[in-house]
């Protein structure tokens, strides 16, 4: 369909995709349905995964190069949560963060999950909502886990706002519906 006029417009986009309506579920390594929830509500912003197409360039004639896709690559994915008061899902991310690295190095018995072991990863789903709140849009994280838990700024100077910090989750892809 052609737009050509301003109702043409209208009638394309209808209400537009809002960024403001979203949700964002936690699934895997010990997530009470509880947390997940708060997480969900909690969380304060996100995006939409995005990935990169690699470029392999073929030598051929006369110095000309092809250019054929290569890899798919998936950049790390970041989260803004609000604490809560009693810091459960703070908790929840270092602990979940403990199981793939311990931060007690001088232990004989290490919390790392390495030498073959399988290692229990999470997935995290984002969905678009419309206006209803019904899901228009929705990608899967897979094999996700949290690589950096930011810090909370504490001040005198800060009266009047709650806590937030940063999640930094790394993935190995993402799918959309069929």
């Amino acid at each position: 369909m052609a737009i050509t006029t301003i109702s043409d417009l209208k009638l394309a986009l209808n209400t537009g995709a809002r960024s403001n309506l979203f949700r964002v579920t936690l699934a895997g390594n010990g997530f009470s349905s509880e947390q997940n929830e708060t997480f969900g509500f909690l969380c304060k912003a996100a995006q939409l995964p995005g990935s990169t197409l690699g470029i392999i360039e073929v030598p051929f004639s006369a110095g000309r190069r092809f250019k054929a896709a290569g890899d798919r690559t998936f950049a790390d994915w970041t989260t803004t949560v609000i604490n809560d008061s009693n810091h459960t899902i703070r908790k929840t991310l270092e602990d979940l963060q403990k199981t793939y690295g311990t931060t007690d190095y001088n232990s004989t018995t290490s919390k790392t999950k390495t030498g073959g072991a399988q290692m229990d990863f999470s997935s995290i789903t984002v969905d678009q909502l419309n206006q209803a709140g019904t899901v228009v849009n929705s990608y899967k994280l897979l094999n996700c886990w949290p690589s950096d838990i930011s810090t909370i700024d504490l001040s005198y100077d800060s009266t009047d706002t709650l806590e937030e910090f940063t999640v930094t989750w790394s993935y190995d892809y993402f799918t959309l519906p069929a």
